[in-house]
C-alpha cells in the first residue's frame, strides 16, 4: 500500500478513486458525500460475499473438472467425503418430502380476529396437523373426540387462548412468537410443549397431567414472562420463567438462550440448557449420568457430524432468504455439533478444529454484518480465524466489521491479510477485497482530515 508522509512526520496511505464493482461511479477522496458513501459501501458489502462465492464455486467446479475429481476419488478420505456428501443430499430429499408431507397434511387457522371455535373433524378435511397463525383475540378448542391428531404449531397468535382435550399422536405442541397467549392443557398428557421467543404465554397443564418421572419437558428459547400451572397429587405447582431474569450469558442472541422447565422433587423447576450430542439437558441432568452414559461414541460423532452439515445448509437456505437471525441459530447449531462430533479427535493441519467450524463462524459472522450487529460480527470473525489462522473470509469479514464500527487503521491489516491469502486466480474475491481496502483508506483519510 502506497504511503506518502505529513508535516509531522506521520505517515498516510495514499487514497486512490475508488470505482465500485457495481459500476455506480466513483467515490472521489474529496468529494465523498455521506450518504451516498453509505449507500455505496452498504451495497458493496452485500455484493461481496455473494461475487466471491460465485468465483470460489467455479474455480473450484473447474479445477475438479480439470482433474477428474467429478468421476474418480483420489484417496480414501475423499471418498469417504464424496459417500457423506451423497448421503446428505439423499438425506435432505428425504427432509424435504417429509416436510412436503406435513405441509400437506396441515390444517391451517390463519389470520383471525374474536373468532370462537371448536375445531370438529369435518372442519379439519381429514388434515391432522393444526397451525394457528397469526390470530388475535381468539379462543379455540381442540375436543377430545379428535382422533389421530399428530401435531399442533402456534404461530404469531396474540391475546388467544387454546384449549387441547385431544391427544396428539406426537405429544408434542409447538408455539413460536406469541404473546398473551393460555394454553389450556386438559385431559390427554403432553410430554413435551416448545416454546420460542415468546411473550407473556400461559400454559395450565389439567389435574395429573404435570408430573414428575413422566420425561414431561417444557423446552424454551427467548422466551419472556411464561407462566406454567398444574395440580399433582394434590399439590398446586406453578413456574415463572423469563430468559432475561433466568441469566443471559455474555451477548447471545434471545433464541439462542434455551431452558428447561419440568417437575423436579416435586417442584416446578426452571434450568439452563445444555446441547449434549443431539440432545438438550441440563446440567443438573449431566451431572446424574455416568460418564460413559454422557459420552459421545463414534456412531453418535458421524451422526453428528451429519447433522451440522444439515445445519449449515439450512443456515444457507435462511440467509439466502433474508432470514439472518434464523440463519445465525442455525449456524450455531451446526458450530455446536461440529465442535462436539470433533471433540478428543485430532484436528487438521493447521487448523484447531472440524473445518465446518470456522465455516460457520465465518457465515455466522455474515449474519452480525446484515443484522448491523458489528461487534458480534467481529468477534465470529475471530474465532474463525483462532481456528483455522488462513481463513480467508475470516480476515476479510473482520476487517468489514472493524470498518463497520469506523475503526479503520485496524480494518486495513486484517483486509490486507485477506488479499494476500487469496488464491490469485479467484479474480472476483480479490478485486472485492481490493475495494474493501480503498473503501477503508478513503474513511481512514477522511477521519484524519477531520471530516
Amino acid at each position: 500500500m502506497a504511503e506518502l508522509t505529513t508535516n509531522d512526520g506521520e505517515e498516510v496511505p495514499v487514497i486512490e478513486d475508488v470505482t465500485p464493482s457495481t459500476g455506480s461511479g466513483a467515490i472521489r477522496r474529496d468529494g465523498t458525500n455521506q450518504g451516498e458513501y453509505y449507500n455505496k459501501w452498504d451495497k458493496f458489502v452485500e455484493d461481496s460475499d455473494k461475487a466471491i462465492e460465485e468465483e470460489e464455486t467455479k474455480a473450484e467446479a473447474e479445477s475438479n473438472e480439470a482433474l477428474g475429481k467429478n468421476k474418480y476419488a483420489s484417496s480414501e478420505a475423499e471418498k469417504k467425503d464424496k459417500e457423506t456428501n451423497a448421503a446428505l443430499k439423499e438425506a435432505k430429499k428425504v427432509w424435504d418430502k417429509r416436510a412436503a408431507l406435513e405441509e400437506a397434511a396441515k390444517f391451517e387457522v390463519a389470520d383471525e380476529t374474536d373468532a370462537n371455535v371448536v375445531l370438529e373433524h369435518t372442519a379439519l378435511g381429514g388434515k391432522r396437523v393444526v397451525l394457528f397463525k397469526n390470530c388475535t383475540n381468539s379462543t379455540y378448542e381442540l375436543p377430545a373426540e379428535l382422533q389421530g391428531m399428530i401435531k399442533i404449531f402456534v404461530e404469531g397468535c396474540t391475546g388467544c387462548t387454546i384449549t387441547v382435550k385431544c391427544k396428539l399422536v406426537t405429544s408434542h405442541l409447538e408455539v413460536s412468537h406469541c404473546e398473551s397467549l393460555t394454553l389450556n392443557l386438559e385431559e390427554v398428557m403432553l410430554h413435551t410443549v416448545q416454546l420460542d421467543l415468546t411473550d407473556g404465554v400461559t400454559l395450565r397443564f389439567g389435574e395429573n397431567l404435570l408430573v414428575e418421572g413422566e420425561g414431561q419437558k417444557i423446552y424454551h428459547a427467548g422466551v419472556k414472562n411464561m407462566d406454567v400451572f398444574g395440580h399433582s397429587a394434590g399439590r398446586h405447582l406453578s413456574a415463572h420463567a423469563d430468559y432475561i431474569a433466568d441469566g443471559v450469558e455474555g451477548t447471545e442472541l434471545a433464541e439462542e438462550q434455551h431452558f428447561i422447565t419440568q417437575v423436579v422433587q416435586d417442584e416446578l423447576v426452571t434450568e439452563r440448557a445444555l446441547k449434549v450430542g443431539n440432545r438438550w439437558a441440563t446440567q443438573r441432568e449431566l451431572d446424574l449420568e455416568s460418564v460413559a452414559a454422557a459420552s459421545v461414541t463414534q456412531r453418535e460423532r458421524e451422526e453428528l457430524a451429519a447433522e451440522a452439515e444439515r445445519s449449515k445448509l439450512m443456515g444457507n437456505q435462511s440467509f439466502a432468504a433474508g432470514e439472518y437471525a434464523q440463519a445465525a441459530v442455525h449456524y450455531t447449531m451446526a458450530i455446536d455439533q461440529a465442535g462436539t462430533a470433533a471433540a478428543g479427535q485430532e484436528p487438521e493441519a493447521g487448523t484447531t478444529d472440524t473445518p465446518l467450524v470456522p465455516i460457520c463462524y465465518s457465515n455466522r459472522a455474515a449474519c452480525f454484518l446484515k443484522l448491523g450487529q458489528h461487534e458480534r460480527a467481529l468477534e465470529d470473525a475471530d474465532c474463525c480465524i483462532k481456528h483455522n489462522p488462513a481463513f480467508v473470509k475470516g480476515h476479510f469479514r473482520r476487517g468489514l466489521s472493524l470498518h463497520a464500527m469506523k475503526r479503520y487503521p485496524e480494518a486495513l491489516p486484517s483486509l490486507g491479510r485477506a488479499l494476500e491469502l487469496e488464491v490469485p486466480k479467484n479474480k472476483a474475491s480479490i478485486k472485492q477485497i481490493n475495494d474493501a481496502i480503498r473503501f477503508a483508506e478513503a474513511k481512514f483519510a477522511a477521519a484524519k482530515r477531520g471530516n
